[in-house]
């Protein structure tokens, strides 16, 4: 989306959720550029989460087998998608872990499946981690979950972390220090644009 339609989606979001407009936009743009990058890896084996990169790369944990992989089948089933042909994040080697995620929210498999009906009973309809609503659906419905509605400072810092990791921790202090910083240049240019209109 453009800005103005991405700002659009944010307020309408947060009139549901309580979750501010520019801290969704800042968690979206840092997980996905607000939906240019959803991913640069396909998943290629089912029974050990291997996959390749669109470069060739391979990576021996695109996804988690014992956590993630059945449910991106089921999640890639109901949509009818090729789960083979859908791009999802690669692991970040300086992190750790899997990759996996999904659109531009940037949702692990398992974490979707926890926050499909909630979404679909919200939206009236299923939801779809490759739509941009539903994604700043559901980033709203996790960052709430975690604290955000609170709207302070730190309860906005500490949901980001665990967005990013699960935990409010300083292990990977860059991510949420980022994302506030993204939230208040977003403010800034959404009072812009009010002004404007």
């Amino acid at each position: 989306p453009t800005f103005g339609e991405a700002v659009q989606i944010a307020q309408a979001v947060s009139a549901q959720t309580k979750v501010r407009p520019a801290l969704l936009l800042a968690v979206l743009t840092q997980e996905s550029n607000i939906g240019k990058n959803v991913g640069q890896c396909f998943l290629k084996d089912v029974k050990t989460g291997a996959g390749v990169s669109v470069k060739g790369t391979n990576f021996s944990n695109v996804m988690k087998p014992s956590r993630d992989v059945q449910p991106f089948l089921q999640i890639t089933k109901e949509l009818g998608r090729d789960p083979f042909a859908t791009a999802i994040s690669c692991p970040i080697p300086s992190v750790g872990g899997y990759g996996g995620a999904m659109g531009p929210a940037q949702f692990i498999p398992s974490t979707w499946a926890g926050y499909q009906s909630r979404l679909a009973e919200l939206k009236g309809s299923p939801a779809d981690p490759w739509n941009i609503k539903d994604a700043f659906l559901a980033s709203a419905l996790y960052l709430g979950d975690s604290g955000a509605t609170k709207q302070t400072y730190n309860s906005e810092w500490c949901a980001a972390m665990r967005y990013f990791s699960g935990r409010c921790s300083t292990r990977h202090r860059f991510y949420g220090d980022s994302v506030m910083a993204l939230a208040a240049r977003y403010e800034k240019d959404i009072a812009t644009l009010k002004e404007a209109n």
